[in-house]
């Protein structure tokens, strides 16, 4: 996903400041729970389409395109002045200071796509690098979705490149429950309207350790031993997986499967980060689940992307360009669990379709995206981005001779993302593919 002064005329000029500062202020350094993935892996950061950078705000067809999105963006703006004029942001932020200092850190946040937004506090110590910490983050969506966290380590919770010698390890136990996962089939041709639901409960321990051997490089190992439970999903306006499905379709649902798995992740990275990045990086990340349930598959995941993203005209405009390539490998007899499979669709890949909209054996994805800032906040590193952006994939059970440009499924639209200096902040989109057109808004914490 990629995210001066405004070329539309804005009535009050500390209006888009402060919604920019309350958004800010919503996406407050409690991510753990916000890096919530379908399968128990190795910490693979989803970077999508790389974050973006700006611009000058001439095209005209560019405008009349984000016309929509500029309008809520402007009522917005005056729905957080009225209530900084309130002043209910200045209580929020002392308040949320006050929490801060007795060890309580609560935000805004999800549990992935299609979880919904919630609410999360996290009660401790958070990561800090060169100290050891220890903290239980709890969550929740208003659409049923929960997770309780706890985590004792040392140094940073994820190691990532671009920083000096960084070092973090942590033991991790967690259990949480997702009621209304949603799924339509195995495959490139599976229909929207075989839409059905299940539930998914997992608990998980283990153990990561992460490193940067270069400046540009890091490398992140686990261990761990997970639990997973399928059952009928809780959303009463669509039918159950199991009345829609043959047994034969969703392999090891109703089943309960556990898993000890070994995994890794090594990932380079150049350029500057920020608000204004100008990156390239590749990251591959390999992953050994042996089972230890009866019927169900030892296999492999592995996952490769590579990114670039080109500023130009002075950093106020940007192109990016990302490719993603995932496959799910079976070793011996058994299944591999349905909700295991490589899926697309959600804010993270497709998000012109519904979460999980496809899965099969293997995936791609390529993401294209032209963005430009149209305002930079005087009062720090903040930024509203306007973008356009293409995006095309596919899942299939063998890539190498399935694969085709014209099975590509489209997913193309246009965005208005707020960033911050580290890469918080939260982006609307309008998109639009072979099922219509969809809405989507993402908090992000954290690049």
């Amino acid at each position: 996903m990629m995210l001066g002064r405004p070329s539309f005329a804005c009535g009050n000029r500390r209006a888009l400041p402060s919604a920019l500062l309350f958004v800010n202020a919503l996406a407050l350094p409690t991510s753990a729970l916000t890096q919530e993935v379908d399968t128990d892996s190795i910490t693979v950061i989803e970077r999508g389409t790389p974050g973006v950078d700006g611009w000058d705000v001439a095209e005209f067809p560019f405008k009349v395109i984000t016309a929509p999105l500029y309008l809520l963006v402007l009522g917005t703006e005056w729905a957080v002045d009225a209530a900084s004029e309130a002043n209910l942001l200045g209580w929020a932020v002392y308040t949320n200071m006050q929490l801060n200092r007795r060890g309580l850190y609560p935000t805004v946040a999800s549990l992935g796509s299609g979880s919904g937004t919630g609410g999360a506090l996290l009660v401790g110590v958070p990561a800090r690098a060169g100290a050891p910490w220890a903290h239980l983050n709890g969550g929740a969506t208003f659409r049923g979705y929960w997770r309780l966290l706890a985590r004792v380590g040392y140094g940073d919770e994820v190691v990532v490149p671009g920083r000096a010698r960084r070092f973090g390890a942590h033991l991790f136990g967690s259990t949480g429950a997702r009621p209304q996962e949603e799924f339509f089939g195995i495959g490139r041709n599976s229909r929207e309207e075989d839409r059905s639901d299940y539930e998914l409960r997992r608990q998980t321990v283990g153990a990561e350790v992460g490193f940067t051997p270069t400046r540009n490089t890091a490398i992140r190992l686990d261990l761990s031993w997970s639990r997973v439970e399928t059952l009928s999903g809780t959303n009463d306006r669509l039918p159950d997986i199991d009345s829609l499905f043959q047994a034969g379709d969703v392999s090891r649902f109703g089943e309960t499967d556990r898993y000890q798995s070994v995994g890794g992740a090594a990932e380079w990275q150049s350029g500057r980060r920020g608000l204004i990045p100008g990156q390239r990086w590749l990251q591959i990340g390999f992953r050994w689940n042996e089972s230890i349930s009866d019927g169900a598959a030892d296999f492999a995941e592995l996952d490769a992307t590579a990114g670039v993203v080109f500023p130009f005209d002075h950093d106020r405009r940007s192109l990016a360009f990302s490719l993603l390539y995932r496959t799910a490998r079976r070793s011996g007899g058994g299944a591999i669990p349905f909700y295991r499979l490589p899926a697309l669709g959600g804010t993270s890949t497709l998000s012109a379709y519904r979460t999980g909209r496809f899965r099969g054996r293997d995936l791609v994805l390529g993401q294209a995206e032209y963005s430009y800032r149209i305002w930079l906040s005087p009062m720090g590193p903040t930024a509203l981005i306007a973008s356009i952006f293409l995006h095309g994939g596919m899942v299939a059970s063998d890539m190498d001779e399935e694969f085709a440009v014209d099975r590509l499924r489209p997913s193309y639209g246009t965005a208005l993302s707020v960033v911050s200096g580290e890469g918080s902040g939260g982006r609307l989109e309008l998109a639009g593919g072979d099922e219509g057109l969809r809405v989507n808004f993402v908090f992000q914490v954290g690049y």
